[in-house]
């Protein structure tokens, strides 16, 4: 007997120190994340393609001069609604702080938020009956598993939309639950939604599951919700419209095309892969919440509804997880990236709270023993954690330094085109013609790539910086072939600058 007591003890002490382990591991990586995103606010140069190309909408956009239409040159596509643009360049004015710097702190901060929200809605779901420490436990550990993930680390530190979207798409889930019986609250949800989707328009999973949830809940709500959803959403679009004399709509509708790439498949395949151990526990998550939500009728689950905020909430994020995988595919195009995972990894991840409520439980009490998968997982996140903080190095490269091409872009008498376009602003000139859009318009026959080329063959322009040259599947994508041969008769020579290629007049 003394024992069995005593293997007990043993057993729950090393439980309590793997538990501790793993939860120190991702208060460190949040400072990796924090410290990541600080050293890329102070870098001076591209770290994504989109960078160059946002901060010269945004420009445009603060000067009034957005949604143009498009000619054969200049050519600018302004793929996205305004609302980062604008935040950005409102923050940029107020504080006399540098576009691409200030553009990085408003992700930064954004991704900081998004993961206290998620920590939110973990707790939000987690049954009430459940003491609130295991709540607060397992709602941190949901929360700070984003701090662990390399999408998250990644876009965390740009000056792209996605962080800002998401965290205005969170903040609106987060008003939901407890919204149906508080006007003001359901009009701030509205409002956050309808600010994602003029953040980035392919925002829509959230607005849509939390109707469909108070739908179910409460059906008054959930038409409130989308009466004012619409009347914010349609008052804004108007407003954009005759401000830009419909070139909104052609911009972030008609010009914002890609061709259909299934290779990209595999960036789903490699996140499955990375975040085995989390998406495992969210899975059993899932499952718990399944069980919880399961009902006889359709009334008695409107019943439970109404009745139990934790059920609300699960269920709303249960629809925005099956929501945002069922838009997966939406990823096999050309030019996609991992932040088209970064909505999913949301909601699969406020699961995790759920999941590791038994371990939790364990821990403080001992009164409930967890799963062998579950501690299992637990054990393979541990040394996955102490990888990327240990031994992994940041997603970018924050040494290089472009300035002799700077000083080249700024001798330049005439327009230069790069690939890195963050490097045409620093030089004085503004992107006028972005690579990778003119591509896929003129793949789409919207664009007329035939007159570029021709200006192209008169040396109309300094020179050309590319990633990479023919034959490289970002320069093969973002040049098409009538482009790419015009740029070979008339700037033949080559010079290599890092991951530059100079295409150099003769």
């Amino acid at each position: 007997m003394i024992a069995a007591t005593s293997r007990r003890d043993w057993r729950l002490w090393a439980l309590r120190f793997g538990v501790a382990v793993a939860v120190t591991l991702l208060a460190l990586d949040l400072v990796r994340l924090i410290a990541t995103g600080l050293r890329a606010v102070h870098y001076a140069y591209d770290l994504d393609y989109g960078e160059g190309i946002v901060w010269q909408q945004m420009i445009n956009i603060v000067a009034g001069a957005g949604y143009a239409p498009l000619g054969v040159f200049p050519a600018i596509v302004y793929h996205y609604p305004p609302v980062y643009h604008v935040v950005v360049g409102a923050v940029a004015q107020a504080f006399g702080s540098d576009g691409l710097a200030t553009g990085r702190i408003v992700s930064l901060l954004s991704t900081l938020v998004s993961i206290g929200l998620v920590g939110r809605l973990a707790f939000a779901m987690i049954p009430a009956q459940e003491p609130r420490r295991v709540r607060l436990l397992a709602a941190a550990i949901a929360g700070g598993c984003l701090a662990l993930s390399p999408p998250i680390l990644h876009w965390s530190s740009l000056m792209r939309v996605d962080m800002l979207a998401g965290a205005f798409s969170l903040a609106g889930l987060a008003l939901t639950p407890g919204a149906a019986t508080r006007p003001l609250r359901l009009a701030l949800a509205a409002l956050c939604f309808v600010l994602a989707i003029y953040t980035k328009q392919t925002s829509i999973a959230a607005p849509a599951v939390a109707f469909v949830a108070l739908w179910l809940a409460r059906p008054r709500a959930a038409w409130t919700l989308l009466g004012w959803c619409a009347a914010l959403g349609l008052g804004i679009l108007a407003a954009l419209s005759v401000m830009s004399h419909g070139g909104f709509l052609r911009h972030t509708l008609l010009y914002n095309l890609n061709r259909p790439d299934l290779s990209r498949a595999q960036i789903v395949a490699f996140a499955i892969l990375v975040h085995i151990s989390i998406l495992t526990i969210a899975a059993l998550g899932v499952v718990a919440v399944c069980r919880n939500l399961r009902s006889p009728t359709v009334a008695a689950l409107r019943l439970k509804l109404a009745a139990d905020p934790g059920a609300f909430a699960a269920l709303l994020m249960l629809a925005f997880l099956v929501l945002k995988t069922a838009m997966l595919p939406t990823i096999l195009k050309s030019g996609s990236n991992d932040n088209y995972l970064i909505e999913w990894l949301y909601a699969a991840v406020a699961f995790v709270g759920i999941g590791v409520v038994p371990l939790v439980e364990a821990v403080f009490t001992g009164s409930r023993r967890p799963s062998l998968l579950l501690v299992a997982m637990m054990a393979v996140g541990v040394p996955i954690q102490a990888y990327h903080i240990l031994v992994a190095g940041t997603p970018n490269d924050l040494s290089r330094s472009y300035a002799p091409v700077v000083e080249r872009i700024a001798r330049s008498t005439r327009p230069v085109v790069s690939d890195d376009m963050v490097l045409l602003i620093r030089g004085g000139q503004p992107v006028r013609w972005e690579p990778a859009i003119a591509a896929e318009l003129g793949h789409a026959g919207l664009y007329d790539e035939a007159g570029f080329a021709r200006l192209v063959r008169a040396g109309k322009f300094g020179f050309f910086a590319t990633v990479g040259d023919r034959g490289d599947r970002l320069y093969d994508e973002r040049y098409n072939p009538v482009v790419a041969d015009a740029i070979d008769a008339a700037y033949p020579r080559r010079e290599r600058y890092h991951d530059l290629v100079l295409h150099l007049p003769r």
